[in-house]
């Protein structure tokens, strides 16, 4: 049973045992229960619930006078939350992991509900007095900076199937461009938010990166999401975000050191593992998103070789020909 159920059970049982005079069963709450909220719960459940009310101090008697239960004490109050120090060093771990949203509005929701939640606590805290995350660090990707006014347009827009215009600076421009989009899908990747759009000038689904966008409207125009449209099929949650390009079947092969560590995460869903006899690996997975690859492989130095696709090895080998000419030392 979750955690969430038993509260919600005992929210209940408190508010009828608080609020009414009616000296409910056991029977009597878990049928309205099923009535009230269609939960489906045993006159035993109920029972443990009760008993389990008790240990925490509810002043919780049974009439038998009247068949069922009621408070002695009205004024008792049931304790807000309880947390082990486990949930506490995971909450606090949480709250610093928000870090990674704070060049969004959702930073300062979820901000708003851990404050929420430290209301919450009770008075005294029976946990270590020593700061639990003191030797917990979360580090986050760099994030870039959007207009909050920007944001606003955007989330209405996906909410209500509104349209909105934007502009748009792409990189390479000077200018920004007026563009109309109907907005599809909100991403957040390694630090960046990135609209999905279908784009009235383009006539087709386009990505657009939110801090590129220097002024968003929304539109009166209601419109029809694309019918079919899957996230799935522009982006690889595993990855990234880069769309309209061909999902391959990807293979890595990795030496040394490198193939040794590589096993130790998943870095995509799909992912298999080829243990070669020279105790070097090949990676196998399907992606649409093959420049992500490519950047990923390039971290790994000569440690890593893309085998396929071939027009993926072809670009690997022109982009780290064009690095190295960076690095050959220049004829004074």
């Amino acid at each position: 049973m979750s955690y969430r159920a038993i509260t919600r059970r005992t929210s209940y049982i408190d508010s009828r045992l608080r609020h009414r005079q009616d000296y409910p069963s056991a029977a009597d709450i878990a049928r309205s229960l099923k009535e009230e909220y269609g939960e489906e719960v045993t006159t035993r459940t109920i029972q443990r619930d009760i008993e389990k009310m008790r240990d925490r101090g509810a002043p919780i008697e049974y009439d038998p006078s009247r068949h069922g239960y009621c408070y002695t004490n009205k004024t008792w109050q049931l304790p807000a939350i309880s947390l082990t120090e486990g949930d506490l060093l995971a909450l606090m771990v949480g709250d610093r992991a928000l870090e990674g949203y704070r060049n969004s509005p959702y930073y300062d929701e979820l901000r708003s509900v851990f404050e929420r939640l430290t209301t919450l606590l009770p008075a005294k805290v029976s946990v270590s007095s020593r700061d639990l995350i003191a030797h917990v660090s979360v580090i986050s990707d760099p994030v870039t900076r959007i207009d909050p006014t920007v944001w606003e347009p955007v989330r209405e827009g996906l909410h209500q199937n509104r349209t909105i215009a934007i502009h748009y600076q792409a990189p390479g421009r000077d200018e920004s461009v007026v563009r109309i989009v109907d907005p599809l899908h909100l991403v957040g990747h390694r630090g960046e938010w990135y609209l999905l759009g279908w784009s009235h000038h383009h006539q087709t689904v386009r990505i657009y990166a939110l801090f590129r966008i220097k002024k968003a409207r929304l539109r009166n125009d209601i419109f029809t999401r694309p019918q079919g449209f899957r996230i799935e099929e522009y982006i690889d949650p595993s990855f990234g975000v880069f769309i309209n390009e061909e999902t391959v079947d990807i293979a890595i092969r990795f030496d040394g050191e490198v193939a040794q560590m590589i096993p130790e995460r998943q870095w995509h869903w799909d992912q298999k593992v080829e243990h070669l006899h020279d105790h070097a690996i090949i990676v196998r997975f399907r992606t649409n998103q093959q420049s992500q690859v490519l950047f990923w492989v390039s971290q790994w130095g000569p440690a890593a070789e893309i085998l396929e696709p071939p027009e993926l090895r072809k670009r690997a080998r022109q982009w780290f020909a064009g690095t190295a000419e960076r690095y050959t030392p220049r004829s004074s």
